[in-house]
């Protein structure tokens, strides 16, 4: 039962994990296609949520305990930034 806590950046996808109704209640990084790291709630992971589907490159604390992988979320950045001014289907 020991718990790792460090320092790192991690770059994935934000997914939903758990709704409440129809409204995204937890989010998850998802690491590789493979690991999955449970978002913690801060100010920054509500504003993830305005991200579902995106990558980002995410800096925090990861918490490793009991199969269970965690970040709490310092900052982030977009990865995928959409350029709409390039593209000349619009």
């Amino acid at each position: 039962m020991a718990t790792d806590i460090y320092e790192d950046a991690l770059y994935g996808q934000v997914v939903p994990s758990d709704w409440n109704n129809e409204t995204v209640s937890s989010l998850i990084l998802l690491v590789d296609g493979e690991e999955e790291f449970v978002i913690e709630n801060n100010e920054h992971s509500e504003t993830l949520v305005e991200h579902i589907d995106r990558w980002i490159t995410a800096e925090g604390i990861i918490t490793e305990a009991d199969d269970e992988l965690r970040i709490k979320v310092r900052s982030y950045t977009l990865e995928d930034g959409i350029d709409y001014e390039g593209d000349d289907a619009w």
